[in-house]
């Protein structure tokens, strides 16, 4: 199936994720994405500083951010207006509270029931960016290069 507002695929591009702290495998979670239909690719940072670097408004703009509750005011601080969606993965309820896309990993990360996690939040992933709209008049919205619609 695919997003009706879905533009013509080019080779060599993917969407950008990155990851914060996530005590999950980005590897792992390109795969699951994968089998969901979404072309991904996972920038994996363990460290809050190394995040707060690539999101300089001069460096590229990832697609889409996934984070631990407690980063959810660096993620607000690093954006800059550019209003780029993110998904908050937490097992304390506390995070979700007011946030727009929250996954509740109420069994923690390190358990056999973490690969339902890694389903769950490649469907919200797939949701984001089947939901995204093109920019009016070739205007962008999260980076200096256009970016695709995913295969849904």
């Amino acid at each position: 199936m695919v997003c009706a507002e879905e533009s013509p695929r080019r080779p060599g591009k993917r969407f950008m994720l990155y990851m914060l702290h996530c005590g999950l495998d980005g590897k792992l979670l390109e795969k699951i994405c994968a089998r969901h239909g979404l072309d991904l690719e996972v920038r994996q940072f363990p460290r809050e500083e190394a995040f707060a670097y690539y999101m300089h408004p001069q460096l590229p703009t990832p697609d889409l951010i996934l984070i631990r509750g407690h980063f959810i005011e660096l993620v607000h601080a690093c954006d800059r207006e550019r209003h780029i969606p993110y998904v908050v993965v937490s097992s304390k309820l506390k995070y979700g509270t007011g946030q727009p896309v929250f996954i509740h990993a109420d069994k923690g990360y390190g358990t056999q029931e973490t690969l339902a996690i890694y389903h769950a939040i490649a469907e919200k992933l797939k949701e984001i960016i089947c939901s995204r709209r093109p920019a009016p008049s070739g205007e962008l919205h999260s980076s200096e290069e256009p970016t695709e619609r995913a295969p849904c």
